[in-house]
């Protein structure tokens, strides 16, 4: 079973992942932002500040590439720059109160549909759900620490 066992876990977290992701392109299609912009939403939701250059490794993207999303996050009022204090050549970009509020707006939107989805599972199998993804998650945080 353990042989085949990584090739199965890696496909169904594809196919998850899949899952997901094109129920959210649906959800959002409309919405102000593209996935890329929604990415970095997130991203600058989570941390308070990131300079060019960490977003554009976090998403395996070229500085040139983010510095064209970030241009159009900043005219549509989403994003600010701001330059370091301790050095003026560092600029950092952060959120504005208008992108932290429509990343709340799409995190109630994300959290309803999972809600959803979930539903009409019973209780058995719920458990059997969280208790699989929670093994999966601390498997991986194992792993990281060991590296």
């Amino acid at each position: 079973m353990k042989d085949y066992a990584g090739t199965e876990v890696a496909t169904l977290i594809r196919g998850i992942n899949a899952g997901i992701n094109q129920q959210m392109r649906e959800i959002f299609k409309d919405g102000p932002l593209t996935p890329p912009q929604m990415m970095i939403a997130f991203m600058l939701a989570k941390k308070k500040r990131l300079k060019v250059s960490e977003i554009s490794k976090k998403m395996s993207l070229a500085n040139s590439t983010v510095s064209s999303i970030l241009n159009r996050l900043e005219n549509q009022g989403y994003i600010e720059r701001v330059r370091s204090d301790q050095d003026k050549r560092v600029v950092y970009v952060q959120a504005t109160a208008c992108l932290r509020e429509l990343h709340d707006q799409h995190h109630r939107v994300i959290n309803d549909f999972l809600a959803d989805l979930v539903s009409d599972v019973s209780e058995e199998e719920l458990t059997l759900i969280l208790n699989g993804l929670n093994t999966l998650n601390d498997l991986l945080k194992e792993k990281r620490k060991g590296e």
